[in-house]
């Protein structure tokens, strides 16, 4: 019988040939025939017939044959690679928990490093990333006045620049053909300040003049109650108001029998008719750092003649652009000027999509935030690199002793791949837990002034980012060691490694490169 060539055994040590090991398999039970039939009398030539005709079709059985044993290669390859990678996890572990305080300083580093990142992704993804937190929110607009004033008016007028009368605003609702709705508030918020009495201490409170149709233009609807009414919103109508969620859980305890009764806010009864839900801030989105407190009805009536003291903000019509409603009001504002020649203004506006008006002065700035805490991460990584590589070097005899006894090359560097994992999702998961500190702790820090601050938390997308960076970290800064370990000379790492001797000048050469870092 022909023997298996020598070549074809080492070359198995690479990868199984499952065709030549069906091939050889049924070389061998083919010549065990035939040597059979010839030991009872059968001439060889014969006897190979006869063995043939037993043995069926052969192509058919190496066909079986291959498809068999290409299944078993691939059932005992994964079981291998499973099997190596636990035993991977359990060496590791056990070398990481005798060497604790170097697993505790790595795991600390890496956890500042990824919750600095996470949590300044957090921002970035509430503010730049996700759409504002209103349904459809891609149609909302903002427009401003003054268009046509130069930086230095705009900058004299102020605010009283920017807003329109309540005249403007009417026409405009009515005539344009881009905006499904029109709606408006006060922005001058000293003209909706109460003073809340009969309900401990009398204390001062910010309520927020709307139009009647300003939640119903932005999709936000009570999570207790009921809108304004049309006779709420007219002059002479019943008084009324609206509760944010924090100032009814301040205020009133979460009271759900709130609704529908009284407050006084100064000296004049006020029928509460709704509650908002928790997740509508106003403050976050239109006025970062200012707190509402309750909304009430802006009586146009009475605002009439206050000159220019409504904010504008539309719901585009589907379909419709930006461009396209900003042409139209190139156009239709002109009209409505020459229609009303008392207008001191011609109002002619801008109009920009609600998103780039929040965050849009904001995104180079928070850019640049998340460029420096990436530049952190880095400095991390290096250190970390820099305590890798050390803790190799002083594992030297170790690993030339592993190779010695028949440990791969990509076996040492898969175990150090390994023990960089473990470190990295460590130092992740408390990294995670500081980021989620941090997040809350913005979150509720109202005074600072950064748009949908309120609404940061530590998301689905900020845990895709957190696991994206500790795989990142570990392969890019575990790698290094284990490709040091694994080219380095089997002799010389016995030597270097010996009971008195230097840890080497490669590893002091890395050593010196990380460190500049």
């Amino acid at each position: 019988m022909k023997q298996i060539p020598f070549w074809r055994r080492y070359a198995r040590l690479l990868r199984p040939d499952v065709r030549a090991d069906v091939d050889d398999e049924l070389r061998f039970h083919l010549a065990a025939k035939v040597d059979e039939l010839v030991a009872q009398g059968v001439s060889p030539d014969v006897a190979r017939r006869e063995a043939e005709r037993q043995f069926g079709e052969l192509s058919a059985v190496q066909e079986v044959g291959e498809r068999l044993g290409h299944d078993r290669e691939r059932t005992k390859q994964r079981r291998d690679y499973w099997s190596g990678c636990v035993q991977d996890l359990r060496y590791a572990l056990r070398t990481l928990r005798r060497d604790r305080a170097f697993t505790i300083i790595t795991v600390v580093i890496l956890a500042l490093g990824i919750a600095a990142n996470t949590a300044v992704f957090s921002v970035v993804n509430t503010v730049l990333l996700r759409p504002l937190p209103f349904p459809d929110s891609g149609q909302l607009t903002r427009l401003e006045s003054g268009r046509g004033l130069n930086a230095n008016l705009r900058e004299a007028a102020g605010l009283s620049g920017l807003t329109y009368t309540v005249a403007a605003y009417e026409e405009f609702q009515r005539h344009n053909q881009s905006f499904q709705q029109v709606t408006s508030y006060n922005p001058f918020f000293g003209n909706g300040e109460f003073t809340l009495t009969g309900h401990g201490e009398p204390q001062a409170v910010l309520g927020l003049m709307i139009a009647d149709n300003f939640f119903q233009t932005l999709g936000v609807q009570p999570t207790l109650g009921r809108l304004f009414t049309k006779e709420e919103c007219q002059k002479g109508g019943r008084a009324a108001a609206l509760l944010s969620y924090a100032f009814w859980q301040r205020q009133f305890a979460g009271d759900p029998n709130i609704v529908g009764q009284a407050i006084i806010l100064n000296k004049t009864p006020v029928v509460v008719v709704g509650v908002m839900p928790s997740s509508f801030d106003f403050g976050s989105v239109f006025s970062p750092g200012l707190r509402i407190d309750l909304y009430v009805p802006a009586i146009m009536d009475v605002v009439r003649n206050w000159g220019n003291t409504l904010a504008v903000v539309g719901r585009l019509k589907p379909g419709v652009g930006v461009a396209q409603a900003q042409a139209e009001s190139d156009i239709l504002f002109p009209q409505l000027k020459a229609a009303h020649p008392d207008w001191f203004e011609d109002y002619s506006s801008t109009i920009t999509g609600l998103k780039e008006f929040v965050t849009g002065k904001l995104r180079r700035s928070l850019i640049v935030l998340w460029c420096a805490v990436g530049v952190i991460l880095l400095i991390v990584g290096v250190n970390l690199l820099n305590l890798l590589l050390a803790r190799a070097a002083a594992r030297s005899k170790e690993f030339a002793m592993r190779m010695a006894l028949g440990a791969g090359r990509g076996r040492l560097i898969r175990q150090l791949l390994t023990e960089s994992l473990v470190l990295s999702l460590a130092g992740a998961l408390l990294g995670l837990a500081l980021a989620f500190v941090i997040t809350i702790y913005l979150a509720h820090q109202g005074s600072i002034a950064l748009p949908l601050l309120s609404s940061v938390r530590v998301d689905g997308a900020a845990l895709g980012w957190t696991i994206l960076i500790a795989v990142a970290t570990a392969v890019l800064f575990g790698f290094a060691p284990g490709l040091r370990i694994s080219t380095g000379n089997l002799q010389d790492a016995l030597k270097d490694a010996g009971p008195g001797m230097s840890a080497g000048r490669k590893h002091e050469r890395m050593s010196a490169c990380a460190q500049c870092w």
